[in-house]
């Protein structure tokens, strides 16, 4: 081959490369060129990029800055361009939580990649994700230490960080996932109760029967609700002598709100069973002498109002005849 051929080959090649650089510098191929060696600025494992539920996505469809190369200092990611935009595989509604939560509202305050990550982003049902949900409290601890520590201690951290108990509640199942609401928000106090009857039934109903609980029901937050009484991240069982209902510290509890509580003011009924005659036979007695009673009283009026009606129409027709 002549040197004027192989000269033309080398500069035709060259031009076809210099223009679709642009477009195949989109691809994790051409990114990872720079990015994917260690020790790299802004460093990217392939190996994660490959493994997170976003390996279909090219760079820049996350990047959009990016339109060639060399590129400038890009523009933070915009998770909503998709997760609200519209995309069908894209989650939407936590966008929207997120949008009106506290942490959205905060300065400095967590963003997506907080708690997702970044090129490593994992299913929240992957054990391994930030966002499984044992290792939520890890994640939320991250930068709130204080109830973290608290939590691990409580009946709840013990069930989820040391038995692996997934049943047991997690940060985002009393503070919402993404919409996170202020903690003094009466609609999130009054959703709350409903939310630790989810797991609770029967105590919801319980304490449904009760004033504290007739009040609440009918949206005021002035009595006590669950945590008031139970505690909130380290609610123990009240059989532990360090629960806030335990026979040791209830009199301490009820005074928070009620200033002359006394032992005998803390015997009150906070969930009572009417149907449970082992735990509250006064209740249970009581229930049904007084079941049996109004039963027999209305049984005797409708009776008694019968043969009345009854006597009433035969003397009308004697009179007729």
């Amino acid at each position: 081959m002549s040197a004027t051929l192989l000269s033309r080959v080398f500069f035709i090649s060259m031009f076809l490369a210099l223009i679709s650089f642009p477009a195949v510098a989109s691809d994790g191929e051409n990114c990872l060129s720079c990015h994917g060696r260690k020790g790299a600025p802004y460093y990217v494992s392939e190996e994660q990029l490959n493994d997170s539920v976003h390996r279909e996505l090219g760079c820049t469809d996350c990047h959009v800055s990016i339109t060639g190369y060399p590129h400038k200092r890009i523009s933070p990611v915009d998770c909503l361009g998709c997760h609200s935009g519209g995309e069908a595989e894209a989650a939407g509604a936590a966008p929207r939580d997120y949008s009106q939560s506290v942490h959205a509202m905060a300065a400095g305050g967590p963003v997506c990649k907080t708690c997702h990550g970044t090129h490593h982003i994992l299913s929240s049902e992957d054990p391994r994700s930030s966002t499984y949900r044992s290792n939520v409290p890890r994640l939320c601890g991250s930068c709130h230490p204080g109830p973290y520590g608290i939590y691990k201690t409580s009946i709840h951290g013990q069930m989820v960080l040391e038995r692996g108990d997934l049943k047991a509640a997690v940060c985002y199942d009393c503070h919402m996932e993404h919409a996170v609401p202020p903690i003094g928000e009466p609609r999130w106090k009054l959703w709350l109760i409903q939310e630790c009857g989810s797991c609770h039934k029967r105590q919801l109903d319980t304490y449904r029967e009760t004033y504290h609980g007739q009040v609440t029901n009918l949206g005021y937050t002035t009595v006590a609700r669950c945590p008031d009484c139970h505690g909130s991240h380290g609610i123990l069982p009240p059989q532990n002598p360090g629960s806030t209902v335990s026979e040791q510290n209830i009199v301490t509890t009820c005074r928070k709100c009620h200033a002359y509580a006394n032992r005998n003011f803390a015997e009150y009924y906070p969930h009572p069973n009417d149907r449970n005659r082992q735990k509250y036979p006064v209740l249970f007695y009581t229930f049904w002498a007084m079941s049996t009673l109004l039963i027999g009283v209305f049984s005797f009026f409708i009776v008694h109002t019968s043969l009345w009606a009854y006597r009433g129409i035969k003397e009308r027709r004697q009179k007729k005849q």
